[in-house]
């Protein structure tokens, strides 16, 4: 593999950035690290749910109120004193008649406070509003996770979102990372947290144009990782000198079916209709939703290519959130890609015949359908 030496510039980045202490802190300043779980609703202003309810604030960025197939995007604001707001603005797709209640209790959340396994949210005048647990399929901030890597020093963040780049430390004994040539391979160790290591560090040796650069930035800076930090779905890895090396995130939930099970969602479906869009236009640009692997979904939105998270629930629930896209423009394929923005966030349930898939929305309108790439 041919490489440019460029090593020199990452240990001066890394020389730099110790000096000038311009780190990440493994423990911040409101200390809400302990928040970020998925957390399963016990009890809801006095009253217990009639079903199973959610608090997740595993992602930092974006958390959501669950109940059923529907989500409450929230956005979580922290201060001092375990001041804590709920902004609602971002999204709203539930569809049941209680939405206007959920809505104004997590409008009058101002306080929290965390127990061991327990979570409870209070108002202004300290009265309690709801009180959660752990919820069972929660990760209990376990490392042994593929993260999709969107920080990497030295590195551009686009190139590594474009080249859908992860650290799959799933199997610890058996690591891998991939940053769009070959697959790095290496054995990783802990201690207990914080302290990690990496060793016998590999990978094939295919020519990367394109990728080279970033693999060999991987590669040397895996041996300088001695400490890692995971707050719910989010991954960072530090040199002795607390100096961030990489930062990744997890789609949370996904975990992968058991060796020899196939799922027949799992597959890259070309779109041949969509809501908003010419058929014909649709088929040209090449439109796919890609469920191949339901921890790193995405596809091509007509123009560009798009990243998204899918959760799965009971039977043929399905639904898409933190979709973003890269910038390209191409006029002739722009009204498809809208239309595929547009819908995607409304898809409720997904029907398969065969090698055919129909994505409805919350009221069973079709809005987009489908045929397996694989199939001739």
């Amino acid at each position: 593999m041919k490489i440019k030496r460029i090593y020199p510039l990452l240990l001066t980045t890394v020389i730099i950035a110790a000096c000038s202490r311009n780190t990440a802190p493994l423990v911040s300043t409101l200390h809400t690290e302990a928040l970020h779980h998925k957390w399963e609703i016990l009890e809801m202003s006095g009253q217990y749910p009639e079903k199973k309810m959610f608090l997740d604030l595993r992602d930092v960025a974006r958390s959501g109120f669950i109940s059923g197939s529907d989500t409450l995007v929230l956005t979580p604001r922290f201060g001092h004193h375990q001041r804590m707001e709920l902004d609602m603005s971002r999204s709203l797709n539930m569809i049941h008649s209680n939405d206007a209640v959920y809505r104004q209790l997590l409008k009058n959340v101002y306080r929290f406070s965390v127990d061991p396994g327990q979570i409870s949210l209070f108002d202004r005048q300290g009265r309690r509003l709801l009180r959660a647990g752990i919820a069972d399929d929660d990760e209990m901030d376990d490392p042994a996770r593929k993260w999709n890597i969107i920080k990497l020093i030295n590195a551009p963040s686009d190139s590594l979102m474009k080249r859908q780049a992860f650290i799959d430390l799933t199997s610890l004994e058996t690591s891998r990372a991939f940053v769009g040539c070959n697959q790095i391979r290496f054995v990783t160790k802990t201690r207990g947290a914080p302290a990690m290591t990496f060793s016998n560090i590999n990978s094939a040796n295919g020519d990367c144009k394109t990728a080279g650069d970033l693999e060999y930035i991987l590669a040397k800076a895996l041996p300088l990782a001695a400490k890692y930090q995971v707050i719910g779905n989010r991954l960072k890895l530090f040199d002795k000198e607390d100096v961030l090396l990489l930062e990744g995130v997890a789609d949370a939930g996904k975990k992968e079916p058991p060796a020899g099970s196939w799922n027949p969602l799992r597959r890259e479906w070309m779109l041949k209709k969509l809501e908003g869009a010419d058929g014909a236009l649709v088929i040209e640009s090449r439109a796919s939703i890609n469920l191949t692997d339901l921890a790193r979904t995405g596809g091509m939105a007509g123009c560009n290519k798009a990243v998204f998270a899918t959760s799965t629930g009971a039977g043929t629930e399905i639904g898409f959130s933190s979709i973003a896209a890269t910038k390209k423009f191409c006029a002739e394929f722009m009204k498809v890609e809208n239309a595929y923005l547009k819908v995607l966030p409304q898809i409720r349930s997904y029907m398969i015949n065969g090698h055919f898939i129909k994505f409805k929305d919350a009221a069973g309108r079709i809005l987009a359908e489908g045929v397996a790439a694989d199939w001739d």
